[in-house]
């Protein structure tokens, strides 16, 4: 059986190379980091993960929730925010919910929860498409 892709975004170099080093650890291959929405576009339409671990705010024009909207439309990637806030909603010109279907872990978080919320989204998209 084939290892699940997952690209990382996240602007932050030490939370990124945690994340990457706790998806591999749980047997994930990792596409790449992206440090940035518009770097998250590219990469992840370039690469084509299963996933992209997903976090909200990012240094840049663009943050993660818009890159998410632009990836779902192009080319339905699942992804999971992962953020500091614990509120389900955050701020971005207003009020934007995060859609139904789209994971959410809250930093930090441990090995167990990420692989649960992991798991519970890979699962929903895999019974999606079919």
């Amino acid at each position: 059986m084939t290892k699940k892709r997952v690209l990382i975004v996240e602007d932050q170099a030490i939370t990124a190379f945690d994340e990457s080093e706790i998806m591999r650890e749980l047997g994930y291959e990792v596409t790449g980091i992206a440090m940035s929405a518009e770097e998250a576009i590219i990469q992840s339409h370039r690469d084509l993960p299963d996933l992209i671990l997903m976090d909200i705010k990012l240094s840049g024009d663009m943050n993660g929730l818009q890159a998410t909207l632009i990836i779902q439309e192009r080319d339905n990637i699942p992804v999971i925010y992962v953020t500091a806030y614990g509120d389900k909603t955050v701020s971005v010109s207003g009020k934007l919910p995060i859609p139904d279907g789209i994971g959410y872990i809250v930093k930090p978080f441990n090995k167990e929860e990420l692989k649960n919320e992991v798991e519970r989204v890979l699962s929903l998209s895999s019974s999606e498409r079919l």
